[in-house]
């Protein structure tokens, strides 16, 4: 397991995340608040905030249980979980908002997408400068506990912003049954992008279900993996370049199995994970974070492969998931923010969290845990499949300054246009990319 954990080193992951100068609306690395936290005078205990993007159905009831059990063994401290819909887009706005009003949350969950956006236009403290003045006796505990590229996932040229939480992989999820049907074999998945147009065709064709769905979330994630697995790129060398030759025959994959073998799916993601859940897809393109959704919710036995590639083509997955930043403002409440960290990242906890929602875990040490998620990961397919991913894992690309959250919305409505058919993959993405390089030469 160290050595998948190593392969995420590949490919300049560390270099990829960095970003342009810390600039924008006063956004910026703050010192720790004060010389010494204490508690509160009145000698009550001190109250913290933590933001999350998780529902009732997928990973709050565990956020809950985390937060009630720190609060439970902290008397000192009380951690009040506050649910933010529509993900890492809606959080965001959130926080815009609750910013300009002086109303910041302690920790937040931050998409890594956004940590350009993040790290320009607010402020945070260093979790190593809070260890370093406030917990002294933990000063070691990054160093510690977690490799250099996992911490690298939540650094902007080179200073931490925050805590990397969650690690996901997109992944194929099928039903065997609807393979059957189809004249599919049900132990074989996909394994390129054109296995996944001739199941999908074969699968429409035979059994009148739909073939394929890919997520629909308000961002460009998995796209980007089909786009980059052959040989586009979100950025290069500072600007946006995946309106290639390659960037549109990959893109263009997905409006035929949409627009002209009718075999995909084009709507949200909720509802297409529902109807794949439902026996009305056959195969599914989803985060690994999904898994404990997708197989509590399945009507049959999920089967699972890996992301296709291309032939004699690099396979390149962008990482998904979260960094927590610490925002807190003053001295007690940034101390008691370190404190829930390092007690959500215990391997109790983090194990918990992936057989939950099917995100990978920050620490190695969790996976390698004979008596833990080491079974698990053995008996589980879809989990296997997740962790075996992560030697194609990349950076989730993310534009600078303010254009973290224009760029996602721009990117989720040119999908939009592509597989709607009101322009075809050439017109959308050039006229996406020339508006983003408009943008990037505008910083």
């Amino acid at each position: 397991m160290r050595k998948i954990w190593k392969k995420l080193t590949a490919a300049g992951l560390a270099a990829a995340m960095t970003a342009t100068a810390l600039t924008g609306c006063g956004g910026k690395e703050s010192a720790p608040a004060g010389s010494e936290a204490q508690t509160e005078a009145s000698g009550e205990p001190v109250e913290i905030t933590f933001w999350h993007v998780y529902s009732e159905n997928f990973g709050a009831p565990v956020i809950k249980e985390m937060v009630e059990e720190f609060n439970k063994t902290h008397p000192d401290i009380v951690v009040k979980e506050v649910y933010n819909p529509d993900m890492y887009p809606g959080l965001m706005q959130n926080l815009q908002a609750e910013v300009a009003a002086g109303n910041p949350p302690s920790l937040c969950m931050i998409g890594y997408n956004y940590i350009k956006y993040f790290a320009a236009n607010f402020n945070y403290v260093s979790p190593q400068d809070v260890l370093d003045q406030y917990l002294p006796e933990d000063k070691d505990y990054l160093k510690n506990t977690f490799l250099d590229n996992v911490m690298s996932l939540a650094q902007v040229d080179g200073k931490q912003i925050g805590m990397p939480f969650c690690i996901s992989a997109p992944i194929i999820c099928y039903n065997p049954e609807l393979f059957e049907k189809a004249g599919l074999d049900p132990a074989k998945g996909p394994e390129t992008w054109d296995d996944i147009r001739e199941y999908a065709k074969q699968i429409t064709d035979k059994t009148g279900e739909y073939g394929f769905y890919m997520q629909e979330y308000a961002d460009n994630w998995a796209v980007q993996g089909l786009l980059e697995s052959n040989g586009a790129n979100m950025l290069q060398d500072g600007k946006a370049a995946f309106a290639t030759p390659e960037g549109i025959e990959a893109y263009q994959i997905l409006a035929d199995m949409v627009l002209t073998d009718k075999s995909g799916l084009h709507i949200t993601a909720d509802e297409g994970i529902q109807a794949f859940c439902n026996g009305k897809v056959g195969i599914a393109c989803v985060s690994s974070a999904k898994i404990g959704t997708v197989t509590q919710a399945a009507q049959f036995d999920v089967k699972g492969a890996e992301f296709p590639g291309f032939e004699g083509k690099e396979k390149r997955l962008p990482t998904g998931g979260n960094f927590i930043p610490i925002t807190a403002q003053t001295p007690e409440e940034q101390k008691a923010a370190m404190e829930f960290l390092m007690f959500i990242m215990q391997p109790e906890w983090l194990s918990k969290w992936t057989l939950n929602t099917g995100y990978l875990p920050p620490r190695q040490d969790v996976a390698e845990d004979p008596n833990g998620l080491q079974a698990h990961i053995k008996d589980d397919v879809l989990l296997g499949v997740a962790f075996e991913e992560m030697q194609y894992l990349q950076p989730w690309a993310a534009y600078p300054g303010d254009m973290g959250t224009q760029a996602e919305q721009m990117f989720a409505d040119t999908r939009d246009k592509i597989l709607d058919g009101t322009e075809t993959p050439e017109t959308a993405l050039k006229s996406a990319q020339d508006a983003l390089n408009k943008m990037l030469e505008e910083q």
